[in-house]
């Protein structure tokens, strides 16, 4: 797919790689949908579907690229999307949504914000001890392992300790209309699922491609295409999450969201990618100077209405330093 994209010229590999983000991000709106839709008829209640269902499927144009990607032996691919990911949904996503309401911080969200901010210490230590020093870092393949058992166990915990959603929340407007669709035939429902799956997977492969095409064309590292433009593309569905969120008043569905999709981007993205290569992926240099500072940095900023007694909600004046954030992490990535 890469050599016969590379036969076109630069504007129409861009046409492309924008209706690769259009395919992936539709196929995987539909996908959740439908899965949602069949998932209460069967009789799952809307705290397993969310925790489980919503927060996978939000982050499948993440997976469907970065699996594409390392099947095809480029790891810096993943590790970008995947990093760039979490950074893009804890800034720009709800740097956004404060700016369209007040993000109130549930009880229980503590437990799952220490998770993932203790997890991504440890992954970006293990990268550094076993990398080489000043030439970057590795994530050796057991370190992917490892993500991947970590998924379930964290997965399980999410649906017992949930709590109950209020009456009338949904988990999400997207899914609103999940009972009135619970009447909707089997056999069209999964087959729209099908042909949503196969949409991932063109979009997905098609993304890797011209982004990989692109990158080399204008002398861009793949770490930095992924982590930024991709990284943006395949975080569409927690920003439509978030807004609808806000809009109706239930800000607190907007952070749970982005907390959910950044451990599946961790646990599931990262696992995958790491899994999928015999000899781990290599982490550039230039990670430990932008990209880990940053997210660092976007953490610190979210364990204050998180973790703190006083401030119980992310609001405007927050939301204007998360999107300050992105700003800088955008510009010192492409200088």
């Amino acid at each position: 797919m890469t050599d016969y994209i590379d036969q076109f010229p630069l504007i129409i590999v861009s046409l492309i790689f924008i209706l690769s983000l259009f395919i992936l991000s539709r196929s995987a709106d539909k996908l959740i949908d439908k899965a949602v839709a069949l998932s209460l008829k069967m009789g799952l209640s809307k705290v397993v579907v969310g925790a489980t269902i919503l927060s996978i499927g939000t982050t499948l144009p993440e997976v469907a690229s970065s699996v594409a990607a390392a099947l095809g032996g480029n790891g810096e691919f993943g590790l970008g999307n995947a990093v760039g990911s979490m950074i893009t949904n804890a800034s720009l996503v709800l740097g956004i949504g404060a700016l369209g309401g007040v993000i109130p911080v549930r009880k229980g969200m503590q437990q799952t914000f220490v998770f993932l901010s203790t997890l991504s210490v440890t992954f970006v230590a293990t990268s550094y001890l076993a990398g080489t020093g000043a030439e970057g870092g590795l994530l050796p393949r057991w370190s992917g392992i490892v993500l991947l058992i970590l998924l379930p166990i964290y997965l399980g915990y999410t649906v017992k300790k949930k709590p109950l959603p209020a009456e009338g929340e949904l988990v999400a407007d997207t899914q609103a209309a999940g009972d009135e669709k619970g009447s909707e035939a089997l056999l069209p429902a999964l087959l729209i699922m099908l042909l949503s799956s196969l949409g991932v997977t063109l979009g997905a492969t098609l993304l890797v491609s011209t982004a990989e095409v692109g990158a080399a064309r204008l002398g861009i590292p793949d770490s930095v295409i992924s982590s930024t433009i991709v990284a943006f593309g395949t975080s569409v569905p927690e920003v439509t999450t978030t807004l609808v969120a806000v809009r109706y008043g239930h800000g607190e569905l907007a952070i749970g969201n982005v907390l959910g999709a950044n451990m599946m981007n961790l646990l599931l993205v990262m696992g995958l990618t790491i899994s999928l290569l015999p000899g781990g992926v290599f982490v550039p240099a230039s990670y430990y100077l932008i990209q880990f500072p940053i997210l660092a940095a976007v953490f610190m900023l979210l364990s204050i209405p998180i973790l703190s007694k006083r401030v119980e909600a992310i609001r405007r004046r927050q939301g204007l330093l998360l999107i300050g954030l992105y700003l800088v992490y955008l510009i010192t990535n492409f200088l």
